[in-house]
């Protein structure tokens, strides 16, 4: 996923945020952004600079602004009109399709969804920390996976009290076990939501 300023200051321009690696977006005030948005803005934007090619090829072939003002002068405006007309025409305006603006901004949603599943099933292709994993061989009985035992389904915490200084200790849910369920969780969430098309795109 491209993220880009400009993409951002138009969709949320008083936010405050930070882009990384022009992929990573981090927000630092309470803003809710929409990623669906921002990566089709964004197409909007790469889509809009492409038509934008005409006024860099006209600006590269308009006479200087001197020799302009120099043929107004000894030719007339009406020659000057000629002659930067011929520039225009051989490099006509262009402007936004709406169907290929549509296309660009489906497309650019199908690629979001498309990574967002491929993250989704390499998280849930790690083994489950509650579990562990086996230890694999291959057929001539070398390790080609090592096990990995599973992690203690609770831990005990303790804490002191400062005014007696007593000690408490309970048992609670392994944080780290906790964490990796909650981006499974999330993952499958992200699995679940993805259109077939885009499963299939991947699979095929």
């Amino acid at each position: 996923m491209r993220i880009t300023r400009e993409s951002i200051n138009e969709l949320y321009p008083n936010t405050a945020y930070v882009i990384k690696n022009d992929s990573v977006l981090e927000i630092l005030d309470d803003t809710v952004v929409s990623y669906e948005d921002i990566v089709q803005k964004v197409a909007e934007l790469e889509y809009q600079e492409e038509l934008n090619e005409y006024q860099r090829q006209r600006a590269a072939e308009y006479p200087s602004y001197p020799d302009q003002f120099d043929k107004i002068y000894h030719s007339g405006v009406n020659v000057w009109k000629t002659q930067i007309k011929t520039v225009k025409d051989k490099y006509p305006k262009q402007t936004m399709d709406a169907d290929e603006l549509q296309t660009r901004k489906n497309k650019a949603i199908f690629d979001l969804q498309t990574e967002r599943y491929i993250k989704a099933t390499t998280r849930l292709s790690q083994y489950k920390l509650s579990e562990g994993r086996p230890e694999v061989k291959d057929e001539d009985d070398v390790v080609t996976q090592t096990a990995i035992e599973p992690l203690e389904s609770t831990i005990e915490v303790s804490t002191t009290n400062p005014e007696t200084m007593e000690v408490t200790t309970e048992t609670v849910p392994n944080p780290v076990i906790v964490k990796d369920e909650e981006e499974r969780a999330a993952a499958q969430s992200v699995v679940d939501a993805t259109p077939q098309p885009v499963i299939d795109s991947i699979n095929n």
